[in-house]
């Protein structure tokens, strides 16, 4: 059983949501006088490196990439697919009683779970690069088709007018693939878009010739519309923010979840600063700094809504909602709450075990970061949460559930939908995946930090965004994906020799994270080593990629003279004729690494071949048409 004293309710705020500026604060529509007082907590006391406990799970886990939970359409059963555990689990949640487990193959990592209008759920194989679906009468595998290499966004469509009920899957590498929702159906069309697709939303008047499709993009968190001829219609992303007390400014980045919301979408995603990022922080908090007002924080979590036609329609002061570490899901009630007036929105940090509840308006209208506090309910949830929805209505409170799934030890926790008080919790069981290096990545094991290695490396790849520095100026977020072992030194600088070095420098000075242990360091390492590659599309050009391969290799361009190897780098510090030399990154999987550089100056592969860009010692593509160069983008694309 868990501790329910992690899931206390909402009047035993913990240290960490004081901190954050989260504290509940009452609001217009919630039944209270007054705002709650908080209990403030001191802070753990940080632990001796000698006495920190190791764990080193058999099965190492995935990067948490949440929002693997729905309840049915019927509030009967709440369906939660397990990455750690490659299987998913369903809830009869009347009875609070585990009614069936799913094994999957090893390594499906399923994802999104969707329910369409015959109760089928589909669930996203996310490594298995298929389309599971459940038969809802027995929960038993109807069908496993296979749509592409990395799929991650699902959803169902049905025209009003009748015809073949759908399931459309969005794909990190690239693809919108729509496929029949019966179990054998076949794949109706392939739309290859760029790459790092992550949520997708069926949006228009309900029939066919009317549907859009709202497609999220990870990183950049921009919104993709889709015509029903797979053309892109429009793109558009949440507003910059600039708090006006700081005067600091922050961009819309990597957006975790985006679901169906009143007249289009809502997404939740991160906040990245756009002011110097001073290194040597002194700070206690380090990149944190201080979390009033969002203060010197470098990331904060906001919450967008988009119309039909996926334009950005959030208030210009609204939808912040504070520091909330890795705000991985959102939930939006199907109905108004007898007692709030409207639509309750929710969501969680899985980096700080926070759940967060207001009105769909207030979210829309206020900044956490510009008004000190959340204008809601604050709950410290745990351990781990990684998704959540609204349940059914509490027949003995009249308030809607709300159903939180959490990683580690595997469980459903319910909690009342009205104050968040703690109701239940439902074990699901399974073998444990705690593991010291994927908890290291995800959070600060002994003290409450604003910021944790996944912030900016997001399920263990990266933000995409070009923070700039004091001192060294612009630098690129790099990825972690494909094992970076054997890649060092570290850094665009290659000033780190080894993951110890960047422990010390980065975690601990720069985030403000404790010291830590050498078997906690060497337990992070090996877990890095596990984070794949994102798959790629099916639909190459083999030819232009052998072209393009020829020219890369060759000595008059010279790329691989210094991206060779395993790698694809020599793992030299060498000048590109951009200023200070930089460390040669590798260049597996680098389709999935927009923008390029180490200054972020190329949007596209190509435009790394501007001479603004590019630079002129970055390899001699003086003498190749632009036919050639897309050859080489064309193998590169394939890495």
């Amino acid at each position: 059983m868990l501790h329910k004293r992690r899931a206390m309710n909402m009047q035993r705020l913990s240290f960490l949501t004081v901190v954050l500026g989260a504290a509940a604060a009452g609001f217009v529509g919630c039944d209270t006088d007054s705002p709650v007082e908080p209990i403030i907590e001191d802070p753990p006391p940080v632990v001796d490196p000698e006495d920190q406990e190791v764990v080193i799970s058999n099965v190492r886990p995935p990067a948490v990439s949440g929002g693997t939970l729905i309840v049915s359409r019927d509030g009967l059963h709440a369906i939660a697919a397990d990455p750690d555990r490659d299987r998913v689990v369903v809830v009869d949640l009347a009875k609070q009683d585990v009614i069936a487990k799913i094994a999957l193959q090893e390594g499906d990592e399923p994802g999104r779970v969707a329910e369409d209008s015959e109760g089928r759920v589909h669930v996203a194989l996310r490594r298995g690069g298929a389309l599971l679906t459940l038969d809802p009468a027995t929960w038993s595998v109807a069908g496993r088709r296979s749509v592409c290499a990395s799929p991650r966004g699902v959803a169902t469509f049905k025209p009003i007018e009748g015809g073949e009920e759908t399931v459309v899957v969005a794909c990190a590498s690239g693809e919108v693939v729509e496929i029949e929702a019966a179990p054998t159906g076949k794949v109706v069309s392939t739309t290859q878009l760029e790459p790092d697709l992550r949520d997708v939303v069926v949006s228009g008047d309900g029939t066919a010739a009317g549907r859009k499709l709202l497609v999220s993009s990870f990183r950049s968190a921009e919104v993709l519309t889709i015509g029903p001829t797979g053309v892109v219609q429009n793109r558009s992303k949440p507003q910059a923010y600039s708090n006006i007390f700081t005067e600091r400014m922050f961009l819309p980045n990597v957006a975790w979840k985006m679901i169906p919301a009143p007249g289009g979408a809502a997404m939740i995603h991160q906040r990245a600063a756009m002011v110097p990022v001073v290194i040597e922080e002194e700070e206690p908090d380090g990149y944190g700094g201080q979390v009033f007002d969002c203060g010197s924080t470098i990331t904060n979590a906001a919450v967008s809504r988009f119309d039909s036609n996926g334009n950005v329609a959030t208030s210009e002061r609204g939808g912040g909602i504070g520091p909330a570490l890795l705000p991985v899901d959102v939930a939006l009630s199907d109905e108004a709450s007898a007692n709030w007036g409207e639509r309750q929105i929710a969501m969680i940090g899985a980096g700080n075990d926070q759940l967060m509840m207001t009105n769909w308006s207030t979210v829309d209208q206020f900044d956490a970061c510009d008004d000190n506090f959340f204008q809601g309910f604050v709950a410290p949830v745990g351990p781990e949460p990684i998704a959540l929805d609204f349940g059914p209505t509490n027949v003995e409170t009249g308030a809607r559930e709300l159903v939180v799934q959490l990683r580690e030890p595997a469980a459903l926790v319910i909690y009342d939908g009205n104050t968040l008080n703690w109701r239940a919790e439902i074990a699901l069981g399974g073998d444990s995946r705690a593991d010291s290096g994927h908890t290291l990545f995800h959070r600060n094991p002994e003290q409450p930090t604003t910021i944790a290695c996944a912030s900016c490396h997001p399920e263990g790849g990266d933000d995409g965004h070009t923070w700039l520095f004091t001192e060294i100026g612009e630098r690129r977020t790099q990825s972690l994906y494909g094992d970076i072992t054997g890649t060092e030194p570290f850094h665009w600088d290659g000033d780190l020799n080894n993951l110890e070095d960047v422990m010390t420098t980065v975690f601990e000075h720069r985030m403000g994270g404790s010291p830590q242990s050498e078997a906690r360091v060497d337990a992070l390492h090996s877990w890095l080593a596990t984070i794949p590659r994102i798959g790629l599309p099916e639909q190459v050009d083999s030819t232009a990629i052998a072209r393009g391969k020829a020219l890369f290799e060759s000595t008059e361009v010279g790329c691989a003279t210094c991206h060779s190897g395993a790698k694809l780098t020599n793992n030299k510090t060498m000048s590109i004729g951009k200023g200070a030399a930089t460390q040669v990154p590798s260049l597996v999987g680098v389709r999935n690494r927009a923008p390029f550089m180490h200054d972020g100056c190329a949007k596209t592969l190509k435009d790394r071949f501007e001479p603004n860009c590019g630079g002129t010692e970055h390899g001699d593509v003086s003498g190749l048409s632009d036919a050639e160069i897309d050859d080489i983008v064309a193998y590169m694309n394939s890495l």
